[in-house]
């Protein structure tokens, strides 16, 4: 049976820049299996045999994730990416190769209280297929993933190498390199005694997001697929859409501003709810429509907002790194560079210390 592509055999990747070590492979713990972490380990396969990930969800994706409402599916988190950097392109590229990235080519407009300001959105975007996360599933095949197991505790070993405990304690094992792929608000509570790491996650600031998924009966006849909103709770809307759906309800995902969001971070979901649904027919000017399926979600960790501008990072005497979209850039672009950049460097320190 043919391996699932992964998007990396195409690039020029670390494989073609190290050889594994001869003799036994150091293991590698990942904890966390978003876009970063799934990067990080799928880039070491082939390299290094012990290669395990960690994530604390029952399925992978981080913020790339889907949310279901009574009978219907949405993509609450990110809705698309777009590439910037020559790897990227050369690993998307290899995605549309693979059939599960194309191009998205809806109408994505600038909205103010109804009106279409700005209906030339040129810049190229891109989709999973038939979902976002898709993208992350096809990774995943290729990692030995450990799903519904949160790592709380790190015990660094005086031999070397790190043991791993869950949330009850429990020991999930002992590995020679532990990396933290996780927001970064995650990350100084697994490694407090590496201030190289620990203070410059601390000092990452997060936004947070509430996010809307709303499911009509009849189409609202909106013309255009999604919109940047402008002077209004919301900063986002998209019609959801997947390929391999069965119902034809009009589906919307709303994202709403980081300040309105922060200012009802705390608030009862159904308030939340008929907020941004009032927001919704305020944004579109359309009369209200009773939806068949609603559902609110708050991502506390939604966003970086000062990126340490560093792809990612490594403590070689305590060999245990940190990787994700606050390294470098809060896009899926700078989340796989950042993991890229993890992989990269483990296998530095290997070909280093291990030849």
């Amino acid at each position: 049976m043919k391996r699932p592509g992964n998007g990396f055999q195409n690039t020029p990747a670390i494989s073609r820049r190290f050889k594994p070590p001869v003799g036994n492979t150091p293991s590698v713990a990942i904890i966390g299996a978003g876009l970063a972490g799934l990067t990080c380990g799928t880039a070491l396969q082939g390299l290094i045999e012990n290669v395990r990930i960690f994530e604390k969800n029952i399925f992978p994706g981080g913020r790339i994730s889907r949310f279901r409402a009574g009978e219907y599916e949405f993509n609450n988190g990110a809705q698309y990416f777009t590439v910037n950097n020559p790897l990227f392109w050369n690993i998307v590229s290899a995605w549309q190769t693979e059939g599960f990235v194309r191009p998205w080519d809806g109408w994505i407009v600038e909205l103010h209280k109804g009106q279409i300001i700005n209906g030339d959105m040129a810049t190229q975007r891109f989709v999973g297929v038939p979902r976002m996360q898709t993208v992350v599933e096809n990774l995943a095949r290729n990692c030995e993933l450990v799903v519904s197991t949160s790592i709380c505790e790190l015990e660094r070993q005086e031999e070397g190498g790190w043991r791993l405990f869950n949330e009850r304690g429990d020991y999930q094992g002992a590995y020679d390199i532990v990396i933290i792929a996780t927001s970064a608000h995650q990350v100084p509570e697994l490694c407090r005694s590496i201030p190289g790491i620990c203070d410059v996650a601390e000092n990452v600031d997060m936004t947070v997001c509430w996010s809307g998924m709303f499911a009509f009966e009849q189409p609202l006849n909106i013309p255009y697929d999604a919109a940047f909103v402008l002077d209004s709770p919301l900063s986002w809307i998209s019609r959801y859409q997947f390929t391999d759906s069965t119902n034809d309800a009009d589906c919307w995902v709303l994202h709403a501003s980081p300040e309105w969001s922060q200012q009802y971070a705390a608030s009862f979901r159904g308030r939340v709810m008929n907020a941004m649904l009032d927001a919704f027919w305020e944004a579109t000017d359309l009369k209200t429509h009773k939806p068949v399926s609603a559902g609110v979600h708050c991502w506390r960790h939604a966003l970086p907002i000062n990126p340490i501008n560093e792809d990612s990072l490594f403590d070689e005497s305590q060999a245990i790194g940190a990787c994700g979209d606050w390294c470098t850039a809060p896009r899926i672009e700078g989340a796989v560079l950042s993991g890229f950049s993890m992989a990269d460097r483990i296998m530095k320190y290997i070909n280093k210390r291990y030849a």
